[in-house]
């Protein structure tokens, strides 16, 4: 079944000593683009990290946060943040300019930002985070593709809707075709006799002529071929998860047999009717590009 582009997912797991929460959230995209937010501790497993989404996610462009908590370490080394030392006092600085207040800037001021003071960072390697870790991310992963199956349920009956008036107004454009190649002989015989009334012609090379005409001007071909198309598009979004660049073919191909039978006729009525078919094809597009 395929799948919408779009979506987010949360897990967390925790055991006697970790704690780890993932979130991921996924746009629409051409490729897939993972870009992933980690604590310092966690950046040697930015690789496996990414393995692991590619193995479950084709298409979009993934934002994933991973909070990581070390129980062992609550009471462990802390650091100074100087870069937000120097953002909050150049803050309180402005503050005092644009407030008139004299007062000088103390301690006591800026501690009341927690930022300053940051448990120290460091790089581990566990085979219990790994593993913790995995199981996170995964959860996480389920979570966003569930939502991106129910978006993609929501997608899929506005699809076959459109797929249905598609063939509903193939049909009629194929039933008129039939007498297209007729109306347009008989049409064409009757200019060609109005034009040369007097003088004598071949008939076997006039007939000729104009049953090369009324081929050209024959739909039937296009509109097989159109329908082989739809039942296509069916087959691939029946069966495969990873569809959106190969439904995007299949609805270029459609959009070339329909202009091929605007161009063919000039049956007004068929002529509208490649026109609606135009339409729908454009909307099926539009939503095609947010499936995976």
């Amino acid at each position: 079944m395929p799948r919408s582009m779009t979506g987010f997912g949360r897990a967390e797991i925790k055991n006697d000593r970790y704690e780890i929460s993932v979130e991921i959230r996924s746009l629409n995209n051409r490729y897939l683009d993972i870009g992933i937010r980690l604590p310092k501790t966690l950046v040697t497993y930015e690789l496996f990290i990414k393995k692991l989404i590619k193995e479950e996610v084709y298409r979009g462009k993934l934002a994933v946060n991973i909070n990581f908590n070390d129980n062992a370490l609550s009471n462990g080394n802390f650091v100074i943040n100087e870069d937000n030392v120097k953002i909050y006092t150049n803050l309180l600085e402005q503050l005092k300019k644009h407030s008139g207040v004299k007062e000088d800037i103390k301690l006591e001021h800026l501690l009341s930002f927690k930022e300053l003071i940051e448990p120290e960072e460091y790089e581990i390697e566990d085979e219990q985070i790994k593993i913790l870790l995995r199981d996170t991310v995964k959860k996480a992963l389920d979570s966003l593709n569930e939502m991106r199956a129910q978006e993609a349920e929501n997608l899929s009956q506005d699809i076959d809707y459109r797929l249905k008036k598609i063939e509903q107004i193939r049909e009629e454009i194929f039933k008129k075709g039939k007498d297209n190649p007729r109306w347009e002989l008989k049409k064409l015989n009757e200019r060609i006799k109005d034009l040369i009334k007097s003088q004598e012609i071949d008939k076997d090379r006039l007939e000729l002529e104009l049953a090369m005409i009324a081929d050209k001007v024959d739909i039937t071909e296009e509109c097989m071929r159109l329908k082989s198309h739809i039942d296509l598009f069916k087959e691939v979004c029946d069966n495969k998860k990873e569809v959106g660049k190969q439904l995007t073919f299949i609805l270029q191909e459609m959009l070339r047999e329909i202009n091929t039978v605007g161009s063919k006729t000039s049956d007004v009525l068929v002529s509208h009717d490649v026109i609606s078919v135009k339409e729908e094809i454009e909307k099926l597009r539009e939503q095609v590009q947010n499936l995976e």
